[in-house]
């Protein structure tokens, strides 16, 4: 068994690994592989996308997660670049939605000068959030709460905030 990190070993691994889960789970699929400058990008290419997403994305996150923990487990404390599952393009219309989500709250909270509360969300989900609202003058936000409650509070500029009770 080596632990040398080998991106096409990782990569040709992970792809074995969900082929494996998907055959069980009962997808017919194949998986594209991209490697990028930063990550590694396994696409799902199947007919059933509404399965390997789930709902909210929960399924395409588990899968990733279990990929994951496999791919490098017998690599304790090395990393390579991240595993990012994904199929049907999710990924990327999840960030579209979530920085559509940032810039129509972020109306919301300038037009009424008051604090917006959004629902609890992933870390990854809020961090998109976060780098969106940066990207609004007058705006600023912050995480709140602990665990599965932890929610973004978006927050017009000092002076121009009327707390709603």
């Amino acid at each position: 068994m080596t632990t040398e990190t080998n991106p096409d070993d990782i990569a040709e691994k992970a792809c074995d690994f969900l082929v494996g889960v998907l055959e069980r789970m009962g997808i017919s699929a194949d998986i594209d592989v991209h490697e990028e400058e930063d990550r590694v990008v396994l696409e799902i290419q199947t007919a059933d996308t509404d399965l390997i997403v789930g709902r909210k994305g929960v399924v395409v996150d588990a899968l990733q997660h279990l990929v994951t923990k496999v791919v490098y487990r017998e690599r304790a404390g090395e990393r390579g670049k991240p595993l990012v599952v994904d199929s049907g393009g999710y990924r990327d219309k999840h960030i579209e939605w979530l920085r559509s989500l940032a810039a129509r709250m972020g109306e919301k909270a300038l037009s009424t000068k008051t604090i917006v509360e959004l629902s609890p969300m992933s870390a990854h989900d809020r961090r998109i959030i976060h780098m969106a609202i940066a990207e609004t003058p007058g705006l600023s936000s912050r995480s709140e709460g602990e665990g599965d409650d932890r929610h973004i509070l978006i927050v017009p500029a000092e002076g121009a905030v009327a707390v709603a009770e």
